[in-house]
């Protein structure tokens, strides 16, 4: 079900301080299908990885959050799926080898 921008910001921030805290340790970016675009190239498990996934009601609304998190928090953006025009906000821990 599609959320309004501040609480999918209030998810994912919470998410990412479950996860350590680290806001610049963490990447965050929209996709139109976070299972193949997001999962597959970051080989990232869907079991307690640090990975979450909210859908947005507007593609803007997606990369205003997405955005928010880029320039205020200092994570880094993700690639997604290339296009700007996907509802899904992702966000994960990156790996300490993984530039994003």
């Amino acid at each position: 079900m599609p959320s309004v921008s501040n609480e999918i910001i209030s998810d994912i921030t919470e998410h990412i301080r479950k996860f350590g805290g680290d806001f610049t340790a963490s990447c965050v970016g929209t996709t139109r299908d976070w299972h193949n675009r997001v999962l597959d190239p970051h080989q990232a498990e869907e079991k307690d990885d640090g990975l979450i996934c909210r859908e947005a009601y507007t593609p803007a609304s997606a990369r205003a959050v997405r955005d928010h998190f880029v320039t205020l928090c200092g994570t880094v953006p993700g690639n997604g799926d290339g296009s700007e025009d996907g509802k899904l906000v992702y966000a994960y821990k990156k790996a300490p080898s993984q530039p994003h």
